[in-house]
């Protein structure tokens, strides 16, 4: 197997697959299957049909049309575009959006919102547009930028680690039982090495799983009402209609997706030691942007590249792009096939806990190495801690600060993403670029 070795500041070698390795078959499949069952792509369509109130028919649209465009952009992002070992999946930066907009019978302007904002960005980066944004991506930045989205893993892992948050078994010795068990498994796994260490997710899934049906709790009922087939409805909330607020809103929130995605081809080639040219950038940019815009024609939100994916490449040490690229045709499958990926929907809380945890902190301590890189001025290592200072302490001050801003700011103050990396960036450029550029050291 090819392999390469990469050394940081403060961490032990870490060995990760090339990403042209090509695998045997059958593996290559069993490790896509494990890339798509970590991804849980299908739970941000599920939270936001649940907390926004969707009819049974608009639920299940809005989970083959999640399915749709994550697999179609991951394929064509692995094998066309970016080229990296790089998992699409719904932005859960869209998630409040779409429940505040539905409850208010606006989603359709979300949704128009969704494809001009997606079209702006698919033309921006066409035209190779995004290099310029590339350089403010130092490694302070992207580092925040994927540290602040570890973080906000974070909270998500933890409601599925202690068992689901307003279910009978949150916070039981149970769930909590089976959630340590499953990550036990990855961290075991991961110290043996070898297969184990590549299958260590699935072996996991495996191991919660069964646990979690000897105590009762993989229950397989929604498999027996979700439909053989379904098909992706156009325009599902009905008529487009254009909102000059919302559209700007779905703008920045978009913008801000990409930004993060930008950090994430920047973590994942760093990792995989592969060259990221602006090209690469901007045509993997511009298939976010792509699939963004046939999901909000068929009922989705915008994509982008998913952290915790990043995590299980640094752990199982398999950077195959191909890998991937199964990963994407399962997602195409799942979504023309509801009661199979019910299936997967059954997978019990505490199991889904335990497998992000160890990716969640994987991507943060990746982040972390890149935001503490030292800079050799005092000024410029105060770039990622002001990023995160912000990411981390404004959106805890929203509900305060919301009423006092413009309905677009006050909405936006409350992602910690966005504070975080709209902060690091001004800091970048006020900070390091302006200076360097006016010929100050």
């Amino acid at each position: 197997m090819s392999a390469i070795v990469l050394d940081d500041d403060q961490a032990e070698d870490v060995t990760v697959g090339d990403i042209e390795e090509i695998i045997p078959a059958k593996r290559q499949f069993a490790l896509g299957a494990q890339q798509a069952l970590v991804s849980n792509a299908w739970l941000d369509p599920i939270f936001i049909a649940s907390v926004a109130g969707f009819s049974a028919a608009l639920a299940t649209n809005l989970v083959t049309a999640t399915f749709l465009a994550a697999g179609v952009v991951t394929v064509v992002q692995s094998t066309k575009l970016v080229r990296l070992p790089i998992v699409q999946g719904p932005s859960s930066a869209f998630s409040p959006l779409a429940i505040g907009y539905y409850k208010a019978g606006t989603i359709s302007s979300a949704s128009l919102g969704l494809l001009i904002a997606a079209g702006l960005v698919f033309l921006a980066a066409v035209s190779g547009q995004f290099a310029r944004l590339r350089r403010l991506l130092s490694p302070a930045v992207s580092g925040t930028i994927i540290t602040l989205v570890g973080v906000a893993l974070a909270g998500f892992t933890f409601m599925e680690f202690f068992g689901g948050v307003g279910t009978a078994n949150f916070g039981t010795g149970t769930s909590l039982f089976i959630a340590c068990a499953t990550t036990l498994t990855v961290l075991v796994s991961a110290a043996i090495g070898g297969r184990f260490r590549m299958f260590g997710f699935l072996i996991a899934l495996l191991v919660g799983n069964f646990i979690a049906l000897c105590f009762g709790m993989l229950d397989f009922s929604s498999v027996g009402t979700a439909p053989w087939l379904a098909v992706p409805t156009l325009l599902p909330y009905g008529a487009l209609q254009f909102d000059l607020a919302i559209t700007v809103t779905m703008f920045i929130v978009f913008l801000v997706a990409v930004v993060e995605a930008m950090g994430m081809y920047e973590a994942t080639a760093k990792l995989t030691n592969t060259e990221l040219t602006d090209r690469r950038v901007n045509m993997g940019i511009a298939g976010e942007a792509g699939g963004s815009m046939v999901a909000a024609l068929i009922g989705g939100f915008g994509t982008t590249a998913y952290a915790q994916n990043l995590g299980v490449v640094k752990m199982t040490g398999v950077g195959s792009r191909h890998v991937v690229r199964v990963a994407g045709c399962i997602f195409i499958a799942l979504a023309f096939f509801p009661k199979v990926a019910a299936i997967l929907v059954a997978t019990p809380a505490p199991v889904v806990g335990g497998l992000f945890l160890p990716a969640a902190a994987t991507v943060i301590m990746a982040g972390l190495q890149l935001a503490s890189k030292e800079r050799r001025s005092p000024i410029k290592n105060l770039v990622a801690p002001l990023g995160l200072m912000a990411g981390l302490g404004i959106p805890a001050l929203s509900g305060s600060l919301a009423p006092s801003l413009p309905p677009i700011l006050g909405e936006m103050i409350g992602h910690s993403i966005v504070v975080g990396a709209v902060t690091v960036m001004l800091a970048e450029l006020c900070l390091v670029k302006l200076p360097e550029l006016f010929g100050s050291k």
